[in-house]
This record gives structure tokens, sequence and C-alpha cells, in this order.
């Protein structure tokens, strides 16, 4: 895969401690997701579903995800929130529920190989191999997004700042991934 960059719509840092960059938007999304050791990480909040079905493709590095279950329990030391999204913040609201997650599976992907995920799956994915690329594929599906947590802390999303986006693009050009616009 080649990504041109004059194709990339959007470049932010995810709370949960990526890079993400928006190739198209649309009925399906498609993303490239760059996770590096220096990220900027809010992982007490690690658990989480999403609104769409993906499919992810790991290009450079690897991956470790885990599929979970929430069980409702009085002494459960986890919350549940609901993910609500305001202009470039989002913010936990806290449904009530508390519990813990179990864990019910995990695997690894790594260079050159998919994996997928449908809505509303309770997920965590951790980079295992940095740098770490992968591209994902969402085909969106509306519903609830839920986060899994000790705090409900709120995070600013932004864009990459200079210095982001070109740690960035270095690695993205050294495993041959981008296409500058002058090429």
């Amino acid at each position: 895969m080649k990504i041109k960059q004059n194709n990339i719509i959007d470049f932010q840092v995810h709370p949960l401690g990526f890079y993400y960059l928006v190739l198209k938007t649309g009925a399906s999304t498609s993303r490239i997701h760059v996770y590096v050791n220096t990220n900027e990480v809010t992982q007490n909040n690690d658990w989480h579903t999403h609104e769409f079905d993906l499919c992810s493709k790991v290009l450079v590095g690897s991956l470790h995800n885990e599929i979970g279950q929430f069980s409702v329990c009085q002494d459960g030391a986890i919350s549940e929130y609901c993910v609500e999204y305001d202009g470039d913040e989002s913010t936990l609201r806290p449904t009530g529920n508390s519990g813990k997650i179990e864990s019910i599976v995990s695997f690894s992907t790594g260079l050159g190989h998919e994996y997928s995920i449908r809505a509303g799956t309770i997920h965590r994915a951790i980079g295992t191999f940095f740098p770490c690329v992968t591209q994902v594929d969402m085909k969106h599906n509306g519903g609830k997004v839920l986060s899994y947590g000790l705090d409900e802390t709120p995070f600013k999303r932004r864009k990459v700042t200079a210095d982001e986006i070109s740690i960035i693009y270095e690695i993205l050009l050294n495993n041959g991934l981008l296409l500058l616009q002058s090429e």
C-alpha cells in the first residue's frame, strides 16, 4: 500500500495513544494508525467498543488484541462509560454500571496479516513491535461507543504537531508507505 500525501484528510492524536491519518470519508472510512513508543497514552480506559465494524491490516510491526466481556457486579473496580463527542473533545459519561472485564481471547497480528472486529465488541489493542502501522477500514453502523476503566478523564483531540508529522512521515517513508506530493 502506498499513501498519497495529498489524500490525507486529517491527522490527529487518538486518546488511546496512537496517531491516525484519515484517508477518506463517507459510509466507509479508511485510516492509517501509527503506534510509536512516545505517543500520548490514556490507558486507564483502554477497553472500548466501536460503532463500526473494522478490518485492520498490519503494514509495519505487530499488534496484540484482547477481546473481553463486561460483567456487572457491585464490587467491580471497572466503570462503564458512554463516549460522547463535542467538537474536538471526547468525554466519558458514566452509565452507572460497574463490574469487571474478563479477557475471552487474545491474539497477535504481525506484518501483512489482518483481523476484523465487529461493532459493539469490547476490545483493546496494544502495539507490541514499534513502530507499528496499520490500515484500518471501517464500516459505520451507528450505536453507542463505550469505554471501560478507572476514571472519566476527558481527552481533547488535537492535530499532530510539526515534530510529530516529521516522525510519522519518516516512519512511513522508511517503510515505503508514503508517496510525497512531488512524486
